[in-house]
């Protein structure tokens, strides 16, 4: 199969060489450039980025890491598929650890970073939607996740969970154009954060599960059945 796939219009300044080809490529997959099944070759991509292979060799260990590579004897790094199945799937387990995080999150003794989230978000929420909007958006998204696992006080889950981030963000990418997806997000995060505050694990476990399903189901209607928006 052909690896000469057109670098994707959904560019990302991520101010490393390793994780900018690992970024191009994740969502290269994800665009239907490298569909399931490809073989990515080492030096044949390295000469499609014009880079050396070491950057695409610690590229590909990564998506091997995050499971949208495989790795076979005699075959090299294969695209594995990546559907509606896999997407569940991906979220399900995502799921399963951020609502864990979320009720740990209520015993931190300092909730003043999840404090002043809850107000950008209500800010942001008000805003204009001009162009960047929706980049701050998709910034205070992460950043929002990334301080609930903080706030849970367990590095494991946090190692974890970070195998998953740029998979996520890569959604967040894809997605940042469209109105539904980015509106109902900072509505659900509203909801978790101030659950947090107030320190109530039941509340706050409810709401991540909720919006980690709702966040599930509005990608896969945005990635999958209606497919991307047109990048510019």
């Amino acid at each position: 199969m052909n690896t000469s796939a057109p670098l994707s219009p959904y560019r990302l300044n991520v101010g490393s060489l390793r994780l900018d080809i690992f970024s191009q490529i994740l969502l290269s997959i994800f665009t239907g450039g490298y569909p399931a099944g490809t073989r990515l070759k080492v030096q044949h991509l390295a000469d499609h980025f014009g880079v050396s292979s070491t950057p695409v060799r610690e590229a590909i260990v990564e998506l091997t890491g995050i499971g949208v590579v495989e790795l076979f004897p005699n075959r090299g790094a294969v695209v594995a598929p990546l559907g509606i199945p896999e997407i569940r799937e991906i979220y399900h387990i995502r799921r399963i650890l951020e609502v864990e995080s979320a009720r740990c999150a209520c015993d931190c003794p300092d909730l003043k970073l999840l404090e002043q989230l809850a107000t950008e978000t209500k800010v942001l929420q008000q805003a204009s939607r001009d162009e960047n909007w929706s980049v701050l958006c998709s910034d205070i998204d992460r950043r929002t996740h990334i301080a609930i696992v903080e706030a849970s006080g367990i590095s494991r889950l946090k190692a974890e969970l970070n195998r998953y981030d740029r998979l996520m963000h890569m959604i967040r990418v894809l997605l940042k154009d469209w109105g539904p997806y980015t509106d109902q997000i900072l509505t659900e995060h509203v909801e978790i954060l101030e659950a947090l505050i107030h320190r109530d694990q039941d509340a706050a476990g409810n709401a991540m599960s909720r919006h980690l399903e709702a966040t599930c189901n509005r990608a896969i209607e945005g990635v999958f059945i209606h497919g991307l928006p047109e990048s510019p």
